[in-house]
């Protein structure tokens, strides 16, 4: 069990909690304000509190990322901190959306807010207008009566990956989408239970945590393909990704840890620890302590035996606790530590053997004197120095030329296959299998024989020996054909003789095909797509690869046309490619490409928080038509109406901001944003705005791109 220790004691309930840079920790409370303290030794370095700090209604809120900022609801505003200056930069008015939960993105540029209504919203830390509704929920309306789920409409949960963004809501559907160009939406549907929990493993798996108690491991580069893990924690509220990204730590309303084995899909212990109370928040410190708020408002420290402090013994030459620490703790384990750790006991037991092939077992002992207590080596370690007390008579047997006992003895004592001796056997047999084939392919089967008589009492060697020698025609149709890479002979031969896969020549040219399908993956990424098609026609007639060769031919064929748009200048049809065919964001021009486009967004959405349309068109040029990604363009437009009249409005100019409402609603009719101002407009103008019953219908949400006031040039 770890060691738990009190660290902070809150004056009121915690509700967020967040780990800064170095060893700082912060922890907002609902009364009481912002405390910052120091994790080594629980010292509070700074409070911050104001008004809006200090309220009742102030629960919803979140740290950045970045640790550079705090934003908290209170009512219906919303209020950004910058921690280092304790100010509030930036308000963020919210109208009638009341907020249940709140966070930052990945980069902390922005602030994507839940709300009670079931909408999930998109800001810019520096701005107060609404940047984009992202979603709603439930997803799913049909059978589902509108009236009486109004009241029971939320959002639940956010993660975040990078540009990418989950979320899941009332009527438990995941939605999975690209922040910057609103693409590559996912969504998952199978789930009807309330998701309290998100979190990205990488950019394809997400992990979601049911109120029920099962956790899930979700693929998304497959349709409905996951994994159910049931655990006995109800309304799991958090997960945290270990430093062995094969372990997750879950937590809920309830006083217990539970670690799962996400890579083998089972609970690796379900009460890791075990606190007094209920649990809060909970966050990771330095990769080998938690931070944790309870219920009771206490704040501890929990030591892991981590990924810190392995590393720490191994430095320090500690081996046989190191070794102790990754038996003790399964989370370690595969780790990159661990790797290390084994690679040194692995050269420790290879200068062992040395030591016992030149006759030293002092020297043996010694060296692996420091695992004699690590129980996943005493077998290994207790084989080996048992095999070299043979070691005289192996070689005794190998110099008198009798193979046959000497091939026995290595089978019983297998470290014995590590001395220069069985290595020299085993060239001498390739050498006499690799003749005896010659003769074969001669017709030369009595010289075959010969030459493969002393190995014919040798158990391991037996099988391929009567092989190549019974079933000789085979045997050189095999040799033949892999000689002159027919594939599809050696396909057929191999699965009609398994044991061919254990000839040298078929072990080399596999290896050979599957480095030259690296090759070309490599080649793919980078666009040297001629190089990857020349290099596809040496292996496109192996029945066992051709859906893969296939798919390869398909990668290249759509690169070829990404390619040859970018060199064309047709940025509109890059992207309309990029977004049909996912793998090229991966690739070096789509890489690139992505990157362009996060930069035009950047100056777009700054040119809409303006109100400024005409450089939003000029930005865009013919990007503007991008079907793909016409969901983010049309929220930049509608943001940038909003602006301008709401600018408008503020200089008085209630004639202009008069005729923008209605051009609005021409283009994109009524929503629930244009609405609200339509109601500040009446009330601070004086004026009756006169909407027909046409006018208040609503069309459809990409019905912008039929207008010629927007699809023009400006």
């Amino acid at each position: 069990m770890p060691k738990i220790y009190e660290c902070q004691r809150a004056k009121s309930d915690v509700v967020a909690l967040k780990v800064l840079n170095s060893s700082l920790v912060a922890y907002a409370t609902k009364f009481h304000g912002i405390k910052i303290f120091d994790f080594d030794d629980c010292e509070i370095k700074k409070s911050i509190s104001n008004i809006h700090l200090n309220s009742a209604v102030a629960y919803v809120s979140a740290f950045s990322p970045n640790s550079e900022l705090f934003a908290l609801v209170n009512t219906q505003t919303i209020y950004i901190i910058e921690i280092e200056s304790k100010k509030i930069i930036n308000t963020i008015e919210l109208h009638d959306e009341e907020i249940d939960i709140i966070s930052f993105d990945s980069s902390s540029k922005y602030i994507i807010a839940g709300s009670k209504n079931a909408r999930v919203l998109q800001y810019k830390i520096n701005s107060s207008s609404l940047l984009s509704r992202l979603c709603s929920f439930p997803y799913d309306v049909s059978g589902v009566d509108l009236k009486k789920a109004i009241n029971k409409t939320f959002v639940s949960s956010f993660a975040f990956y990078k540009d990418s963004f989950a979320c899941s809501g009332s009527g438990g559907a995941i939605i999975v989408i690209n922040l910057l160009a609103q693409t590559d939406k996912n969504v998952i549907t199978h789930n009807k239970i309330r998701i309290d929990a998100l979190c990205f493993l990488d950019e394809n798996t997400l992990i979601c945590g049911k109120n029920n108690g099962v956790v899930e491991v979700i693929s998304l580069n497959e349709n409905n393909s996951y994994k159910s893990i049931n655990t006995l924690i109800l309304e799991i509220k958090q997960i945290i990704v270990m430093s062995n990204p094969n372990y997750i730590m879950i937590s809920g309303k309830s006083n217990i840890i539970t670690i799962i084995d996400i890579k083998n899909y089972k609970i690796a212990h379900s009460k890791y620890i075990e606190l007094e109370t209920k649990i809060n928040r909970i966050d990771i410190v330095k990769s080998d302590s938690l931070v944790i708020a309870l219920e009771n408002n206490n704040i501890v420290e929990v030591k892991l035996p981590g990924i810190v402090k392995l590393k720490s013994l191994i430095a320090k030459g500690l081996l046989e606790e190191a070794f102790l620490l990754v038996e003790k703790e399964p989370m370690i384990q595969g780790s990159l530590e661990h790797k290390i750790l084994e690679k040194k006991y692995e050269k420790s037991y290879k200068e062992a053997t040395e030591a016992l092939i030149n006759q030293n077992t002092t020297t043996a002992l010694n060296i692996l004197d420091l695992y004699k207590n690590v129980k996943s080596k005493e077998s290994k370690i207790k084989e080996l120095f048992n095999a070299f007390k043979n070691y005289g008579r192996f070689q005794t047997l190998f110099l008198e030329k009798k193979y046959a006992l000497a091939y026995a003895m290595c089978s019983k004592f297998e470290p014995l296959k590590h001395t220069p001796q069985y290595k020299k056997m085993e060239q001498t047999f390739k050498v006499a299998f690799f003749n005896a084939q010659k003769h074969i392919l001669q017709n030369n089967l009595a010289t075959a024989k010969i030459i493969l008589s002393q190995y014919n009492t040798i158990a391991s060697k037996k099988p391929l020996i009567k092989l190549l020698l019974t079933q000789n025609k085979e045997f050189v149709e095999l040799l033949k054909a892999i000689q002159n890479k027919d594939f599809k002979t050696v396909d057929k031969l191999v699965k009609a003789n398994e044991i061919f896969k254990q000839i040298p020549n078929y072990i080399a040219l596999n290896n050979q095909i599957q480095e030259t399908l690296l090759e070309i993956e490599a080649n793919i990424k980078t666009g040297e797509v001629t190089q990857a098609q020349e290099l596809l026609t040496t292996v496109n007639e192996i029945p066992a690869i051709s859906k893969r060769v296939e798919e390869l031919y398909q990668k290249c064929k759509h690169v070829v046309l990404l390619k040859e748009a970018y060199e064309d200048d047709d940025f509109k049809k890059c992207y309309e490619i990029l977004d049909i065919h996912k793998f090229l964001k991966t690739i070096e021009l789509g890489l690139f490409l992505e990157k362009h486009w996060s930069k035009l967004m950047q100056k777009c959405e700054e040119y809409a928080l303006d109100g400024n349309i005409r450089d939003i068109k000029k930005t865009l040029g013919n990007l503007i038509e991008l079907s793909t990604r016409h969901t983010k363009i049309g929220d930049l437009i509608r943001v940038s109406f909003h602006v301008r009249i709401k600018n408008l409005m503020d200089t008085k100019s209630f004639r202009g901001a008069e005729a923008i409402i209605y051009t609005y609603i021409d283009i994109f009719g009524t929503d629930s944003e244009i609405n609200h101002i339509m109601k500040i407009f009446e009330d601070v103008s004086g004026l009756k705005l006169a909407i027909t019953q046409i006018q208040l219908q609503r069309p459809t949400r990409d019905s912008w791109r039929e207008s010629d006031i927007i699809m023009k040039n400006p």
